[in-house]
């Protein structure tokens, strides 16, 4: 069901798993010292899980042992005018030495550098979308 408040509205689950699957650069929202930290990284969809990864010795990887996190993405016109954007929250785990072999076929690169070794499986739990409807749409649909 899509629900139209103003110029947003939302988006069905499946909507926000093909924007997902399509995606490669989101944003990890994680507590790091009792404090909140964003941080761009590289994923893949794989089945349920967004897969990332992070340096071993790291915030993230501190920050993503077993614990409950956010990673959204999100595509906007530079004059806000249209948009949409994807938010999941889940529980994010580091994977062990003999899950590496199957996320390594995942293809999954770093654009910060090769030392980050460690992944990061996201279980999606809540996934939501929004989208931002440009004025002329909106017009035309009140």
């Amino acid at each position: 069901m899509v629900v139209v408040t103003g110029r947003l509205s939302s988006m069905p689950e499946d909507e926000c798993r093909d924007l997902l699957r399509g995606g490669k650069i989101g944003r990890v929202s994680v507590t790091y010292d009792a404090l909140p930290v964003i941080a761009p990284v590289n994923y893949v969809l794989d089945g349920s899980s967004i897969i990332f990864r992070t340096r071993r010795d790291g915030m993230l990887a501190s920050a993503c042992d077993e614990t409950v996190i956010a990673f959204e993405i999100d595509e906007l016109a530079a004059d806000g005018s249209s948009g949409w954007s994807v938010n999941v929250v889940g529980v994010a785990s580091l994977l062990g030495p003999g899950e590496h072999v199957r996320a390594l076929s995942l293809g999954l690169v770093s654009a910060a550098g090769d030392d980050r070794d460690q992944f990061v499986r996201l279980r999606m739990g809540l996934v939501s979308g929004r989208r931002i409807m440009p004025l002329e749409t909106f017009a035309s649909n009140a």
